[in-house]
């Protein structure tokens, strides 16, 4: 119920002149929707993503990574830990990953790019979330206080997730 009355509240907290985008799955559309605005950065992407595996939004990841933008993502250490997740590889590959240090697991799925358009809903960075399950992402363009909040969420998550104890947990998975 709590998140239905969040969702809720999120709408009607909207500005006339911002742009929504819904979608659902098992579709290409939240993948397609996503890589076009990996793609559409110019600076940054903050993004707290319960798991990573799908191959467009990782390439595409890596390709914003060598245009210069600055990356940084949170995900969940167990999920982290899977074979199929794309976490060490893009860790590897220099882009800024911490996982989780605080909280049971990291559950969330939301993105915010260049601090000017966010996204969220069920969908997880996946596979089988394009594929094979039922899932909603909804993307806000052009209302500050709604990307607002996400960011600010973002930073706080950053900083309370601290690099020392996610460098630990990789030293540890190496």
């Amino acid at each position: 119920m709590g998140k239905i009355l969040f969702i809720a509240l999120l709408f009607l907290s909207i500005s006339a002149k911002a742009e929504v985008e819904v979608h659902f799955s098992p579709s290409k559309d939240c993948e397609n929707a996503l890589v076009e605005r990996i793609n559409a950065s110019k600076k940054n992407i903050d993004a707290a993503v319960y798991s990573i595996n799908n191959k467009s939004i990782v390439n595409a990841l890596k390709q914003a990574h060598d245009r210069g933008i600055q990356i940084r993502i949170l995900t969940d250490r167990l999920q982290a830990a899977g074979n199929s997740s794309a976490v060490k590889d893009l860790r590897n590959y220099g882009i800024n990953i911490r996982v989780h240090t605080r909280n049971k697991i990291e559950h969330n799925k939301f993105a915010i790019f260049d601090g000017k358009k966010a996204s969220t809903g069920s969908y997880n960075w996946t596979n089988p979330a394009s594929d094979k399950n039922s899932e909603n992402c909804v993307f806000f363009s052009e209302d500050e206080k709604v990307v607002g909040e996400f960011q600010n969420r973002f930073n706080y998550l950053w900083q309370i997730n601290t690099a020392e104890k996610s460098e630990e947990w990789f030293n540890k998975k190496q």
